[in-house]
């Protein structure tokens, strides 16, 4: 098995990568579904919205604030730089994540597709323009206030009732439709629009190499390939990264 798909990595001109909230936990970032997610906790409506943050801006600041300090520190594991490491050796690695913590930036990839934005800058809520990094200190008065016109900031993540963006949407499907090879990391495949993706990929008659130690929604068919492992454990040995 792992012969195999390392010789298919090794040969496929046109390699796409898709990862999941799973990628992100292996750096020790907590994920919002499962037994251990935030969603256990609270309430996506409540926290994660922008209605809920009109109607309770200090609680959700203070939320995401929280989960920005757990942040700091994390670094990419691995398997990011197994990623990392493939991209010097095609020349070009498109990565469609549904991860908003930039630890693939940070781990040097270079094109990068964030379906459901980032927790690494926020804007003004009423889109005068203004942006800006998100950092700690900018949440030393809560919530943050925009400097140019005075409104609320928001963190650029897609809150819940917010459709994907367009131009980040249409070109990860555009990907998914010329590339011979994609690596999904990660994943359950349950959260739409983004899970079309890899069945695009599929569709499209590429070979789809899911890995994750848990069984996904992908098909069991001859053009998917399951690695029940975790990524930072196999993608350094599947790409050929030296320790």
């Amino acid at each position: 098995m792992i012969n195999k798909v390392q010789r298919l990595i090794k040969k496929s001109t046109n390699v796409v990568i898709f990862t999941g909230a799973g990628m992100s936990r292996e750096s020790g970032i907590r994920t919002f579904r499962g037994e251990e997610g935030l969603w256990k906790q609270y309430k996506p409506e409540q926290l994660s919205s922008i209605t809920g943050l009109q109607a309770q801006p200090e609680l959700v600041w203070d939320w995401y604030k929280k989960r920005l300090i757990t942040g700091e520190g994390v670094i990419p594991h691995r398997g990011y730089d197994a990623l990392t490491h493939l991209q010097k050796l095609k020349g070009s690695l498109p990565v469609i994540t549904q991860n908003v913590d930039g630890l693939h930036r940070l781990s040097g990839q270079t094109d990068v597709l964030e379906l459901h934005g980032s927790m690494r800058t926020a804007s003004c809520l009423v889109k005068c323009g203004f942006s800006t990094e998100l950092t700690t200190d900018l949440l030393g008065s809560m919530p943050p206030h925009c400097p140019w016109c005075g409104n609320i900031l928001r963190p650029d993540i897609v809150l819940f009732g917010e459709p994907l963006p367009a131009e980040v949407i249409s070109r990860s499907y555009e990907l998914a439709d010329n590339c011979d090879l994609m690596l999904v990391i990660g994943t359950s495949v349950q959260v739409w629009p983004a899970a079309g993706i890899p069945f695009a990929a599929l569709d499209n008659g590429a070979t789809v190499i899911e890995i994750n130690p848990a069984g996904t929604e992908l098909p069991c068919n001859e053009n998917v390939i399951s690695v029940r492992r975790k990524a930072g454990e196999i993608l350094p040995l599947l790409v050929g990264l030296k320790e």
